[in-house]
Parts: structure tokens; sequence; C-alpha cells
């Protein structure tokens, strides 16, 4: 069912068009992510959906009774409240119902025989019960407990918490109003990998709709089910998760190139007949009928492509084989210790994740590294002809008065301005921005100009501290392959997982002032985790009595019929997998056919019959992975 719909959505400002003519509709149950790059209205939209803000033209309206929620990028609570207080305010009526439940249950003792006391008893309660009135209390300790508000922090005063604290709180708040439209602007950002988990478990079981702006790519494809995108001022409506977004636009921008190659083959073919035709006698007739046709055609357009960021890394020389040495280093502050006995070492080509919940020493531990902490116990030595290069999470190693382009000279004076001018043009920055102070500077570009210095330093080891943050998916995508290619040596704190998941060949867990090693990137650490949960001691082995020895028996036998049942399932699943990617297969000849390519009605219907095929595989892939656990587990 249909709850919100957009219609010819404009919004200008003065003479510059964010987007033209947008159209849309969300389903009840609409898992949507909003994507595009920085700056092309993606915030705006979602204001307009809110009420907050007035389209240019257009309206978004939505069914009668429909809340929509709105949780903005930097949205904090404040107040004197305590956290507890502040979260009951949203169940304000419901407490409310609650007292008269009480107040009538006083009553009725004093009349027992009132049969209509007795039944307006009834039906209130039934109505606070269906409301939720007898576990409101759980939904708030749960989304409390997910997003890191343990019950010894439920009576402080919400003012004295952190920025980030009320922000997440705020997070809570909304989450607990259950609007049957819920706008999220960027949910993921500061959360740690514990809160993320739990937030993409409670959105996909969310009862109402959902519209997210995300530029967590391991987010967007494990929740939604529909990409918006908004792009060149036109929103475009993409079936399936971010993955199979990227493969459906990819495959469009390949077949328009394709018709639009065909078309200007056709019309050249055309210009050259009528050049050589129109001055004959006998054939100018035919030149200009040829020539009355090219001018009706319609002209099909080259793809468009967004311009893209350029980042390359690498190191002006090889460092030693062994590049940090950690011996039970203990890291922190003088009146804070924050880890404990860190041992580890890091070989050239390593890419170490360093991940773990906010604020447990991840950025202390690489602060440690370049020397701007000194360790308060072990050793950390480090290895032959090595040279660090550092990205701050704050974005601090820029001088704020400096311009853009003296930013990048005042390190390399020896430079042609014209160099100066390439490499910024390469990270995105315009003739316009290169004048601008860094304090003038977006969020975004900040960072741009950060990894710009970092790129020409050429060092042989990188430490990075978030460095996803501020970049949308393209530039994210962008970094994320250079640093593939960096021939150094490279660790990074991050809460991207699929950044992580793409680059890591160690994980070094944070938590509880330990640090744990694990080999391999994110998917093999879940793996490992849900290898090493262990068994209480009071659930471990008992004496092998022979009533105990029958028991075990029979737990041998169950055990291999299950092992049985699940290669079954496996094989099953296998067999339906290559069943889709034959007929995946069959539709991409098909596709291919230039009489198909370049006729957009044929083309449609096969790419919707590919779409929801690959979905399909996608779900028997992941079918699979969950099967093959459960069997490699037996």
């Amino acid at each position: 069912m249909i709850i919100a719909q957009g219609h010819e959505l404009t919004q200008q400002f003065g003479a510059t068009t964010l987007f033209k003519n947008v159209n849309f509709s969300i389903n009840a149950d609409a898992r949507i992510g909003l994507i595009g790059a920085n700056g092309v209205g993606k915030t705006t939209l979602l204001r307009i959906m809110t009420g907050e803000q007035p389209s240019s033209h257009g309206q978004f309206t939505t069914n009668k009774d429909i809340q929509v929620g709105y949780i903005a990028q930097e949205n904090a609570l404040g107040g004197s409240q305590s956290i507890w207080d502040a979260m009951a305010g949203v169940f304000a009526p419901l407490i409310a119902r609650g007292k008269q439940l009480q107040a009538l249950q006083v009553k009725i003792s004093q009349h027992p025989n009132d049969a209509a006391l007795l039944k307006q008893y009834d039906q209130l309660q039934f109505d606070f019960e269906q409301a939720g009135g007898y576990t409101y209390q759980a939904d708030i300790k749960s989304v409390l407990n997910g997003f890191h508000f343990p019950e010894a922090t439920w009576q402080k005063q919400v003012a004295a918490l952190s920025g980030g604290e009320k922000t997440r709180l705020a997070f809570v708040k909304l989450l607990l109003q259950k609007p049957q439209l819920l706008l999220l602007d960027e949910p993921t950002n500061y959360l740690d990998l514990d809160t993320l988990d739990w937030l993409e478990t409670f959105l996909k079981n969310y009862a109402g709709a959902i519209v997210v702006v995300s530029h967590d790519q391991y987010f967007l494809d494990h929740l939604t089910t529909q990409i918006f995108e908004l792009k060149f001022n036109q929103l475009t409506v993409f079936k399936g998760n971010y993955t199979a977004y990227l493969a459906q636009r990819k495959l469009r921008d390949q077949t328009q190139q394709a018709a639009f190659d065909k078309q200007q083959a056709s019309i050249k073919q055309d210009e050259i007949f009528i050049q050589k035709n129109l001055v004959r006698a006998t054939t100018t007739k035919r030149a200009q009928s040829r020539r009355k046709q090219l001018a009706k055609i319609e002209r099909i357009k080259p793809p468009k492509h967004l311009a893209k960021v350029r980042i390359h890394f690498s190191s002006s020389h090889p460092s030693g084989k062994e590049v940090l040495l950690f011996n039970k280093l203990t890291i922190g502050y003088p009146d804070k210790t924050m880890v404990r006995d860190i041992s580890l070492q890091v070989n050239k080509g390593d890419r170490v994740a360093i991940i773990g919940p906010n604020g447990i020493g991840k950025s202390t531990l690489l602060k440690t590294i370049i020397k701007q902490l000194p360790p308060k116990a072990g050793s950390l030595k480090y290895g032959a002809s090595l040279n660090i290069g550092y990205y701050d999470q704050e974005l601090q190693g820029l001088a704020p008065n400096k311009t853009v382009i003296d930013t990048i000279w005042d390190r390399h004076k020896d430079m042609l301005e014209k160099d100066v001018r390439s490499i910024l043009a390469s990270f995105l920055f315009t003739a316009k921005d290169i004048d601008k102070t860094v304090s003038q500077l977006s969020g975004g570009q900040k960072a741009r100009l950060t990894l710009t210095v970092l790129s020409l330093e050429h060092d042989n080891c990188l430490l990075m501290d978030e460095p996803t943050n501020h970049l949308d998916l393209d530039a994210k995508a962008v970094l994320n392959d250079a640093l593939k290619d960096y021939d150094g040596t490279l660790l990074f704190v991050s809460h991207d997982r699929y950044f992580i998941n793409q680059l890591a060949t160690k994980i070094v867990l944070v938590e509880n002032q330990t640090a744990k090693i694990y080999d391999g990137n994110y998917s093999d650490y879940l793996a490992q985790q849900a290898k090493n949960v262990t068994i209480p001691t009071s659930q471990q082995a008992v004496a092998t009595t022979p009533a105990h020895k029958q028991a075990s028996y029979q737990a041998q036998k169950q055990q291999a019929a299950q092992q049985r049942k699940r290669k079954r399932q496996v094989a099953q699943i296998e067999t339906m997998i290559e069943s889709l990617e034959a007929q995946a297969a069959d539709l991409k000849v098909q596709m291919a056919n230039p009489a198909i390519a370049s006729d957009f009605t044929k083309l449609g219907p096969l790419q919707s019959d590919l779409t929801a095929i690959e979905a399909k595989i996608e779900t028997a892939n992941t079918a699979w992975e969950k099967a093959i656990d459960l069997l490699d587990a037996d």
C-alpha cells in the first residue's frame, strides 16, 4: 500500500536548481536508500517530506494520519530531565491511561458489583494492552541498551551528556515514537560497530516505511530494497540494494552508450550520403529526403557521468619487513589508562583495521604510534626506513587561515603552479575553491584536501583515523581502490564495515582495555567471533556415567541426522542458484542483441526481469552462506 507520494517536486535556490519534476511513491513497508553526491539536495528533499521546508514547485503528500519522523545529521536533545524520563515522555498518553487504570482498580475494590465500572475497566485495560502499555518500558530499555546507554546512566541528566550522546539519544527517542514513515539522514555517522549491527537489525524489523540517506554501503546493502538516485537534478528509482543498483546503473549506462554509438554511426553514414549526393541532379531528391529524415530523428544522448576524485598513494622508498612491533604496550593519558598489554607485529604490506566502541582508545593508539602521546608501559619499536603519514579524523592538520593552494604550496615549494592546480583539480577543487581558506571549506572538502596533502608525502606507512567520514559513496569507492593499490603498510580506524571488509588483512578489536587480534577481513572476524562463543562452565562436559553415554549416543545420532539434512539443504540451494544464474545469463544474451539494446521499450522489461532474478540470486546466496555456516558448526 502506498502511504506517501512526491509529485513534480522542484527545488530552486535563486538560479540554482537542486532537482526538478521529481516523482516517487513510498509503500508502507518500504526500505529506501536515497543516494547522490554531496550537495545534490538529499537533505533538502527529506526536509520537504517532513514539511520543514516548502518546495519551489510540486507537492509531497501522505495518507491520512501518517506520522513522519525525521532525524537530521546533527539533532541533539537537551533539557534537565533524566535520560529515562526524557524517553518515557514519548509514552505520556499511555502512562496517563495506566494511571486511569489504577484509579479504576481502587473504585472497583470499593464497588465490586458495579457492572458499568467493570465494563469500563475491561475496555480501558484492553486499549492499554493493545497500545503497548505493558511493554513500553521493555522497549525503552531495549533501545537504550542498543545505543550504549546502560542502566547505570538512565538517571543521568540529558544536559550533562556530550554532544554525541545527545545526538544518539535523539535517535533513541525517534525510534521509540515509531512513526509510520521514518526519515533518516546519515544515521550511521559516529556509531560504533556494535551499535550499527543492532540498528540494522532493529530497522530490518521496523513496522513502518524507512527512507535513509547514507554513505555506508554495507548498511545500504543489508537494509534497503530500493534505491532513489538523485543525480543531474533528476531522481531515478532502482529495485534492490546498493550493490544491485551499481550493477543496474552500469548496465543502463553501457546500453545507452551502445545505442548512442550506433546512432552516431548511422548519422555519420547519412551525412556522408547527403554530402556526396546532394549536388548530383540524379540523386539530389534522395539526398534532400534523407536530410529531412535526419533532421527529424530523436537524438540519443550519451550517459552523463559525474567527475570523480582521483586518488593515488605511493611510497618514495620501501620500509623494512617489520614495520611496528608492540610488546605489552599500555596506552592512555596521565590520569587514565585506555588499553593494556598490546602485543602485535605489523609487517610490510599489512592492512590493519582497528575497531571497537567509541571512546575505547582506538585513536589513542594511533596518536601513540605517531608519538603525540607517550606509552604508559611496555614498548613500541619502529622498523627500518619507516616514514609515517597520518590522517586525523578531526582534520586538525590543516591551518584554518591558509588558502587551499597555499596549503599545498607551503609544503611543496618547488612544485610549479600548474602542477599544484592539476593535483587539486584531481581532488575536485575548482578554480574558485583553491583561493578559499580552509575555514571556508565544507567537511567533505577538508577531507579531500587532507587526502591531497597525504598523497603528496609518499610515506611508506599510513595511519588513518576514520578516513571515510565526510566522503560520499563515489569518493569512498575511489579511496578504497587507491588504498588497495598502495604499496606501503596501512593501519586504519573505521566503523565503515564495507571499507574494512574490502581492505583489512588483520583486525584489532579494542574493548574492555584489551586488544584482540584476528586474521582476515570483517567477514572473517565475524565468523571467528561466532565460533569463539564459549559455553558457561556449568554447561560443560558432565561425568560419563552409563546414562550419560546413552544420552551421548542418542545425541550423536541426532547430530548425524541433522548434518545429513544440512547437506541436502546446501545441495538444493546450490541447484537453485545454478538455475537462476543460467536464467540471468540468458537474459543478458538477449539484452546484448543490438535490436533490443537500442530499443528501450524492449530492454526495460528484460532489465526488470534480470533485476528480479539477481535479487533472488542474492537471497539464495545468503541462504547458502547460512546453510554452510550451520553445516560447519555441526
